[in-house]
C-alpha cells in the first residue's frame, strides 16, 4: 500500500513539473490522478487489470482527441455494455431493451402488486406468486373481526 501511494506521490509531483514545462495539460494530469487512484477502488486483480487497460485508452483518447475523445470512449463503452448478454439476459436488462415489466426502475411499487414475472428473462411461469399466498386479498369482509 506504501508503495502504490508514493508512487502516486510521485506521479503528481512529475505532473506538476510537465503541467509547468507546458509539455501536457493539466486536464491530463487530473485524468491520470483519478484513475490512479481509483485503481485502489477494484479488489480483484483481474477486474483492475481490465480497467487499467480502459484507462489508458482513454488516457490516449484524451490525449488525441481531448474531451470529445473522451466521449467517444464513453459512448463506445456504453454501446458494448448494452450489447453484453449474461445467461441470454441483456445485461442493461430492465433499462437497455425497452420492456413493458421495466417500468419499474425508478420507482417500485411493493412486492405483492408484482404478480407477474419480468418479461425481459423469458420465464416460463410468468405468475410470480399463487393467489393463495396473499390470503387478505381473500378476505371480502373488509377487515371486520367476526
Amino acid at each position: 500500500v506504501i508503495g502504490g501511494t508514493i508512487g502516486i506521490v510521485g506521479a503528481l509531483i512529475l505532473g506538476q513539473a510537465a503541467v509547468q514545462a507546458n509539455i501536457v495539460s493539466p486536464f491530463l494530469v487530473i485524468l491520470v490522478a483519478i484513475t490512479g487512484l481509483a485503481s485502489f477502488a477494484i479488489p480483484d486483480y483481474s477486474l483492475s487489470f481490465a480497467m487499467r487497460i480502459y484507462s489508458f485508452m482513454y488516457i490516449i483518447l484524451g490525449v488525441s482527441l481531448g474531451f470529445f475523445g473522451i466521449a467517444i470512449g464513453i459512448f463506445s463503452q456504453m454501446v458494448l455494455t448494452a450489447n453484453l448478454k449474461s445467461f441470454g439476459v441483456p445485461y442493461l436488462a430492465p433499462v437497455g431493451p425497452r420492456t413493458v415489466g421495466g417500468v419499474d426502475v425508478v420507482y417500485r411499487l411493493p412486492q405483492f402488486f408484482h404478480e407477474k414475472r419480468p418479461d425481459y428473462i423469458n420465464p416460463q411461469d410468468i405468475t410470480r406468486q399463487p393467489q393463495v399466498s396473499r390470503g387478505w386479498i381473500k378476505d371480502e369482509s373488509g377487515g371486520k373481526n367476526d
